[in-house]
């Protein structure tokens, strides 16, 4: 026999019935889209990133070349997790000053092709965060929305804080 204690259990309007929905419950705030361009500049920081450890791994050094090949490694696998941080909406001060030290090696680099290529992805992954810096602050509002914390931004003049 099937259990029928709840049958007639009154948990909200309808889908079909046409009442109105509680109004005293908020909806969640929905993730704004994230734009084309930062999709963009995190495939070329994970892609610029594997490029480099590929690059770094298929050739042998010695002596104090060691000691730089395990700095740009470190810095290649920063760069990955960082276009990854980038794909999901977190970390933009990290990506900006990361793309900008990786853009500074590039362009001291730059007689070479592959320099020039790199250099000019890293170009347009530093406009990318710079242009998209909303975004990244929506997004972070969005993912807080639902704790305790209220969600970070930027003080105004008239935040009715006393000056002197």
């Amino acid at each position: 026999m099937p259990d029928r204690r709840f049958e007639g259990a009154i948990t909200g309007p309808a889908e079909d019935s046409g009442a109105a929905a509680d109004s005293s419950v908020e909806p969640a705030p929905l993730r704004p889209p994230r734009p084309l361009l930062l999709e963009f500049a995190a495939a070329c920081l994970v892609v610029g990133g594997l490029t480099g450890l590929l690059g770094i791994l298929g050739t042998s050094r010695a002596g104090m070349a060691v000691a730089l090949d395990a700095l740009l490694i470190g810095l290649n696998v920063l760069t990955i997790i960082v276009g990854l941080l980038v794909r999901a909406g977190r970390a933009w001060v990290l990506a900006l000053n990361v793309v900008a030290i990786v853009l500074f090696l590039e362009i001291t680099a730059l007689p070479s092709g592959v320099a020039i290529v790199f250099a000019a992805l890293d170009t347009i992954v530093l406009f990318a965060l710079i242009r998209h810096r909303a975004w990244f602050d929506a997004t972070s509002w969005a993912a807080t929305a639902g704790t305790d914390s209220t969600p970070t931004s930027p003080i105004h003049a008239d935040d009715a804080v006393p000056r002197r």
